[in-house]
């Protein structure tokens, strides 16, 4: 009984329930800070990042553009369900000479380039549908190749080779197209010819980056 009459008898600042209140007052005043300043230092670093991945894409496509053939911004287009945006092949080849409306609605469109970077014999096509890339062409490639192509070089391939099998092989194509993720792949020029009265011609489709079909007209 003496005890507790002592205890009530301390000063304030003497109890331990007093110091206890103190001690989780400021561990709740700590916490909050801790949680306030996380919370804007990881949403500075969020727009931080972010900016970052959109500068480091801008500088991408300024690198593409400017360091890479007429052939490879081409080919570095995606079309079909990852097609790029319109915009997005514009600032790869610049403004299109002219534009056809495919459908009524407006939601297809063809675009066309002709001449870009000098090369007047070239022309791209590219189809959008509802803003997004779905197929594309080129066509007009000056090709110079070393020798005739033959029907030697024509029955190395097969179907399930690469892509790149057939341009160790052939060589570029006189054309490319590419239309719903299946790349046709045509050669007209510097051809072998059975008959010469008759043009020759290979034709090559690769989806997945491999063959899966293979056709040829008059090579010899």
């Amino acid at each position: 009984m003496k005890m507790t009459e002592e205890n009530e008898n301390k000063p304030f600042y003497k109890k331990n329930s007093f110091w206890i209140i103190i001690l989780s007052i400021f561990i709740i005043v700590s916490a909050t800070t801790y949680i306030s300043n996380y919370s804007v230092y990881k949403g500075k670093a969020d727009q931080a990042t972010a900016s970052q991945s959109k500068d480091a894409a801008k500088s991408e496509k300024k690198e593409i553009k400017e360091s890479t053939s007429l052939v490879d911004r081409y080919n570095s287009i995606k079309a079909g369900k990852k097609g790029f945006s319109k915009k997005m092949v514009i600032d790869l080849l610049g403004n299109p000479a002219s534009s056809q409306q495919i459908d009524t609605n407006g939601k297809v469109e063809n675009l066309i380039w002709n001449g870009i970077d000098g090369k007047n014999n070239i022309s791209i096509q590219i189809t959008f549908e509802k803003n997004k890339a779905t197929a594309k062409s080129i066509q007009g490639l000056n090709i110079d190749r070393k020798k005739l192509l033959t029907l030697a070089d024509f029955n190395e391939l097969k179907n399930g080779d690469s892509y790149n099998q057939v341009l160790n092989i052939l060589g570029d194509p006189d054309d490319y197209s590419d239309t719903n993720g299946i790349k046709t792949l045509t050669y007209e020029s510097d051809l072998d010819e059975a008959d010469s009265s008759e043009d020759a011609l290979i034709k090559v489709e690769v989806s997945n980056n491999k063959i899966i079909d293979l056709e040829q007209q008059n090579l010899k």
